[in-house]
């Protein structure tokens, strides 16, 4: 089978890190993936959606659309249009990452002829049982044990013997990292390490902000390290005692499945799609600052618990591997796609 999936490429982005995981486990699978590159960041008026449409390679079985809120700037309704023109008998499958702006929702369930979502909360929240499927987001699990934390500590200058609370990924308003660092007044014994930044810039005066409100905060005991490459990934996650997403919105997190794909303990908002992984043992979560201070508390101080929770991210990694897993659920479901288009 050949899919031309189109997506941002190469460029620091989750979208684009998503669509290569999933491409790259395809191909694993044997199939022959043909990528259609939508620019991330520049000038994309309403006639680029257009020209993208006609790059789409004739010989492909089906077309695969990685879609989010912004990547279009409003012109969906020029790009599903020209595609369906240029190629009327194609079948396409679009991937929703977020849902919830119904206009646009409904334009692209009209196009398409399935629509995947991550999970329970996106399914109800999309609204077309008829053509929706749940596939879960991806992960890559760890293929060894994890570096040893001290170890992880002393490369990036932390003493070992002090617990390590942190975050890692993009930093705007709505991922409450305000929290966290309320939080952590009162966790004392511990240190709080951050990753992460926004997309093109190193620092934005938000960011500016949550440094400032840090250091009044939790003088000398928060670290900022920017952008991580994922060859320090690892390194990083591996020095963290306790991961946090803080989240005030979310559909899913492609940040917080890499931490678990690194076996981290983990606590998140108590949103839905989070709730659902802690139903699985994934992870813990939260409700409110004061909550998250005593879950932070109470895993530094239960070992058991850290080590369920570890167990836990490893086998929600496992079950919800790229490859062959997930790469398997999305060819199945182009296969039944492709099958319907023939009768």
């Amino acid at each position: 089978m050949k899919i031309a999936l189109c997506t941002p490429w190469v460029t620091r982005c989750g979208i684009y890190s998503y669509s290569r995981d999933l491409a790259n486990a395809i191909a694993k699978l044997g199939h022959n993936v043909y990528i259609v590159r939508l620019i991330r960041f520049g000038l994309r008026d309403p006639e680029y959606y257009q020209t993208l449409a006609q790059n789409f390679p004739k010989d492909a079985d089906v077309f695969v659309i990685s879609h989010e809120y912004g990547l279009y700037n409003g012109s969906e309704h020029l790009f599903y249009s020209e595609l369906k023109n240029l190629f009327p008998n194609k079948p396409i499958v679009t991937i929703c990452h977020s849902v919830g702006n119904w206009e646009i929702d409904s334009l692209i369930t009209n196009a398409s002829n399935r629509v995947i979502v991550h999970n329970d909360f996106c399914y109800k929240r999309f609204g077309y049982p008829e053509k929706t499927r749940i596939i879960p987001h991806g992960l890559s699990p760890l293929q060894t044990s994890p570096p040893p934390r001290i170890a992880c500590k002393q490369r990036l200058g932390i003493q070992p013997e002090v617990p390590i609370v942190g975050y890692v990924g993009y930093i705007s308003s709505y991922k409450g990292l305000e929290t966290l660092i309320e939080a952590m007044v009162n966790v004392p014994t511990a240190a709080l390490l951050i990753g992460g930044g926004w997309f093109v810039e190193k620092d934005t005066p938000y960011i500016m902000n949550l440094k400032e409100q840090a250091l009044k905060m939790l003088p000398s005991r928060c670290q900022w390290l920017g952008y991580i490459s994922e060859d320090d990934l690892s390194t990083v996650y591996g020095a963290m005692d306790i991961l946090c997403y803080l989240s005030r919105f979310s559909t899913e997190s492609g940040a917080l499945l890499t931490g678990l794909s690194h076996r981290c303990v983990t606590i998140a908002s108590s949103l839905p799609p989070f709730k659902e992984k802690e139903k699985q043992g994934a992870l813990m979560t939260f409700k409110n600052t004061v909550d998250l201070t005593c879950k932070i508390k109470q895993l530094l101080e239960d070992n058991e618990l850290r080590t369920s929770l570890s167990e836990g991210a490893r086998k929600y990694a496992q079950k919800n591997s790229w490859y062959p897993n997930i790469a398997r659920k999305h060819i199945e479901l182009y296969e039944s796609v492709l099958a319907e288009e023939s009768n």
